[in-house]
């Protein structure tokens, strides 16, 4: 499983760095409490085995048809949005897919990026 997290010093090159984009400016319900509660989200990502994958620009290093990501600790009661985009060779024709993806503090999302959806697009 990888794991988001801010930008380190030294760090390998093609790691997602970035937190994600607020989507919604909600107030998170504990909000004016001294405590703000805060946890990562999972990320499960299907798609072809051979996909080179990018979250908001920055190229993934793993490779398999199910791929897992943590994002850093994130705010709860707030919504975050990835982009998410699958570049992968079918019938010697460069396929592109690209999804935006919410998530949510402590919750699992699921996106699928395989053949079957860029051929509904």
């Amino acid at each position: 499983m990888l794991r988001w997290r801010p930008p380190v010093h030294g760090e390998e090159e093609g790691r997602p760095t970035h937190r994600g984009r607020q989507r919604h400016k909600k107030k998170p319900d504990n909000e004016g409490d001294d405590a703000i509660s805060t946890a990562p989200a999972t990320l499960v990502v299907s798609l072809p085995a051979d996909a080179r994958l990018t979250i908001d620009g920055a190229a993934t290093t793993s490779t398999s048809a199910r791929r897992t990501f943590t994002t850093p600790d994130l705010v709860s009661g707030r919504t975050y949005a990835y982009t998410l985009e699958a570049v992968y060779q079918k019938d010697g024709e460069e396929q592109k897919v690209t999804k935006t993806v919410q998530v949510q503090a402590g919750q699992t999302s699921t996106v699928n990026l395989s053949e079957a959806t860029a051929a509904a697009r």
